[in-house]
């Protein structure tokens, strides 16, 4: 029996393979000019084509960012998960959440901007309709299970699942909006006068006392 792939195969891997390319040049054309400056001629020049071809593999410039948006949440949502698994008690947990989801993007703002502050500008409904909303809720036992997991052990079962997953979630939101406000003013050239270490370690800090507190209360 044979074993190459059919035509059909190889044509959706030449489809993948395209689409791929194209998101890789949103990439760039982002990192270059921006949210503001995002077109699809920037985007079609970079792989040497013109805008109409983009269009055979995305229905708008709102399904190529989308595409950028879920590649950064999910790299950053894989990142945290990636270091809970390395620690053992849920204040580390924690803590491995927010400096791993704020050093995910301190240095790509424009990223952030893109997967967390422009994205709902856009036909957010439609969007998340779908498919779409299928491939992002994954990401959230990513981001919160891990930690959730480790601070209901710790906890010997006086704090439930549900509460230690909303904690994981309010320490998520929590950084959310450091980079949002680190993002806010740098695209404004007028940067935080504190530095990225102190901020986050303030944040850690906040976060390690409240669950400290909490712990003695029990």
């Amino acid at each position: 029996m044979s074993s190459t792939p059919s035509f059909s195969t190889r044509t959706e891997r030449r489809h993948a393979l395209a689409k791929a390319d194209f998101v890789d040049a949103a990439y760039a054309v982002i990192e270059q000019h921006g949210f503001k400056g995002f077109t699809l001629d920037l985007v079609a020049s970079h792989v040497g084509l013109r805008k109409q071809a983009i269009y055979h593999y995305f229905p708008s410039k709102e399904a190529v960012l989308f595409e950028v948006a879920l590649a950064e949440l999910t790299r950053s949502a894989q990142a945290v998960a990636d270091a809970v698994d390395k620690v053992e008690s849920g204040v580390d947990a924690i803590e491995a959440l927010l400096r791993t989801y704020f050093h995910a993007f301190a240095g790509k703002i424009r990223l952030f901007q893109i997967s967390h502050t422009a994205l709902p500008f856009f036909d957010f409904k439609r969007m998340m309709s779908g498919d779409n909303l299928v491939r992002i809720r994954p990401l959230n036992d990513l981001l919160y299970a891990g930690a959730a997991q480790r601070l209901h052990a710790d906890s010997k079962g006086t704090l439930s699942l549900a509460d230690a997953r909303r904690l994981a979630f309010v320490a998520y939101t929590s950084v959310v909006g450091l980079l949002t406000m680190k993002a806010l003013v740098e695209s404004a050239d007028d940067p935080l006068v504190h530095q990225d270490t102190a901020m986050i370690d303030t944040l850690v800090s906040v976060f390690r006392n409240s669950i400290a507190q909490g712990n003695k209360k029990k």
